[in-house]
C-alpha cells in the first residue's frame, strides 16, 4: 500500500462551468460572495460531484455560473457500492460526460478491488449505478484515468495498470486482453520494486503516463488507439525525484507538470507530442508548499495552482515562457484545514479545493491576474478526496 494515503487520506478529478462573474449569494451547501454583480447565468447546467473516502459516497451538486456556489442535488449523495474500510480515492469522468467510474481499493476481505460505474443523467445530473455495478481490476487501484474509449486503473500493490474498453452506448468496462501490463520500476538504483499510484492520460490521448511514488518515477506507454493496449515508449520513462504525484498537462499539451510532496516542489517538462517523452524544462523545479498534492491548470493556460496539504495553502503560478512556471503575487492563498484536491472550471473563473479534515469544499474566485479570491465554502461529505465537474 503507498504511504501517501496516510496519515491525510486522498484526492483529485475537475471542474467545469461555462460562465462566471458574480453576485452576493448564498445556499444550502454553503456561502458564496461573488465579484461581478453584472454575470448573466448561464443557461447550461453544471454539476460537481465530490468523493468522500471515509462515507464511501458521492455528494452531487449543481454549480452557480455566477457565484460559483454549489446546491445539493435530490438525491444529494449516491453510494460507491464499496464501503469496507479501503473505499476510494479517486474517480473519473470519460470526455463525454456521460459516464462516472469510481476506483475501489478494495472490495471484499480478500482485498480484491472493482471499478464502480455510474450514468450521468445529462438534465439532472444525477448518477445512476450502472447494472452490472462494478468489473474487477488490480489490486488497490489508486489512480483512474478514463478517455473516450478506454479506462485505466494504476493498481499500486499488484505493480500494473488494468486497461479496460468503454461501451459507448452504455459506459459498461470490460477488460482487455491482457487485462493487465506490469510497470517496471525505470529507477532501478532507486527501489527494486514498481508501486503505480496514480494514472494520466495525455491531452492528445495518444500516451499514459503512470506515476510510481515508491520508486520515483514516471512510466510513459504509448496508447493502441483501436484497441486500448499499451506499449512501452522508448525510452520508457524518466526519474521524477522523491515523491512525485499526478502528471498534470497544460491545455495545448506542450508542458506537464509533476507536484513533488518530497521535495516541496514542483517538476516542469517539456512534452515531446511524437514519442510522448517528458524531458526536463531550463528550470525543472519550482518551490511549492509544505507537502503539495494535487494541481490544476487554469483553462487559459497562462496559471497554475497547487494544493500544500501540510500548511494549508494554495500556491498560485503565472506560467511563463517555455512553460516556466513563476509564483504569482501573493504566491498563496489560505485553504481549510488539510486541503488535498483542486479543481478549475473550465470558463476559468472559479477554483474549489477540497478540505480532509473539515468535510468542506473551499470556493474561490479567479481573477484577471490568476490570483485566487475566497469566494464562499460548501459542506460535503467527510474525507473529501475527489471533485470532478460538468458542464
Amino acid at each position: 500500500m503507498c504511504a501517501h494515503l496516510l496519515p491525510v487520506v486522498l484526492l483529485a478529478s475537475l471542474l467545469a462551468i461555462t460562465t462566471g462573474c458574480g453576485q452576493t449569494a448564498s445556499s444550502s451547501a454553503g456561502t458564496t460572495s461573488g465579484v461581478h454583480p453584472e454575470c448573466v447565468p448561464s443557461a447550461k447546467p453544471t454539476f460537481a460531484y465530490v468523493l468522500s473516502y471515509s462515507d464511501a459516497n458521492i455528494s452531487m451538486y449543481s454549480a452557480d455560473s455566477c457565484t460559483g456556489a454549489l446546491t445539493p442535488l435530490k438525491p444529494a449523495t449516491v453510494p460507491t457500492g464499496v464501503d469496507n474500510g479501503f473505499n476510494a480515492e479517486e474517480m473519473a469522468i470519460d470526455p463525454t460526460n456521460r459516464f462516472l467510474y469510481v476506483a475501489n481499493l478494495g472490495s471484499n476481505a480478500t482485498d480484491a478491488a472493482t471499478v464502480s460505474m455510474f450514468t450521468i443523467d445529462p438534465s439532472t445530473g444525477v448518477l445512476t449505478a450502472n447494472n452490472p455495478a462494478q468489473v474487477p481490476t488490480g489490486y488497490f487501484p489508486q489512480g483512474i484515468a478514463a478517455s473516450s474509449n478506454f479506462v485505466y486503473t494504476a493498481n499500486s500493490d499488484d505493480n500494473s495498470v488494468s486497461l479496460f474498453s468503454v461501451d459507448t452506448s452504455n459506459g459498461l468496462l470490460a477488460p482487455l486482453s491482457p487485462a493487465e501490463m506490469l510497470v517496471p520500476p525505470i529507477c532501478t538504483s532507486c527501489s527494486s520494486e514498481s508501486s503505480p499510484d496514480f494514472v494520466a492520460v495525455g491531452p492528445s490521448g495518444k500516451f499514459l503516463y503512470v506515476t510510481d511514488q515508491d520508486n520515483g518515477s514516471i512510466s510513459t506507454f504509448a496508447i493502441n488507439s483501436q484497441t486500448g493496449a499499451l506499449t512501452a515508449t522508448s525510452p520508457p520513462g524518466i526519474n521524477a525525484g522523491l515523491n512525485p504525484w499526478k502528471v498534470v498537462f497544460d491545455p495545448s499539451g506542450k508542458f506537464a507538470y509533476v507536484p513533488d510532496e518530497g521535495f516541496n516542489k514542483v517538476w516542469m517538462y517539456t512534452v515531446n507530442p511524437t514519442t510522448g517523452t517528458l524531458t526536463q524544462n531550463t528550470t525543472p523545479l519550482v518551490a511549492a508548499g509544505n507537502q503539495p498534492s494535487y494541481m490544476a491548470m487554469h483553462p487559459s493556460g497562462k496559471f497554475a495552482y497547487v494544493v500544500n496539504r501540510l500548511d494549508n495553502t494554495v500556491s498560485m503560478y503565472i506560467v511563463a515562457n517555455e512553460g516556466i512556471l513563476v509564483p504569482n503575487s501573493p504566491a498563496t492563498v489560505s485553504a481549510g484545514p488539510s486541503p488535498f484536491s483542486i479543481a478549475v472550471n473550465a470558463a476559468g473563473t472559479f477554483a474549489y479545493v477540497g478540505n480532509q479534515d473539515n468535510s468542506s469544499i473551499s470556493i474561490y474566485s479567479i481573477g484577471a491576474s490568476g490570483v485566487l479570491t475566497p469566494a464562499g465554502t460548501a459542506q460535503t461529505g467527510s474525507n473529501p478526496v475527489n471533485i470532478s465537474l460538468i458542464n
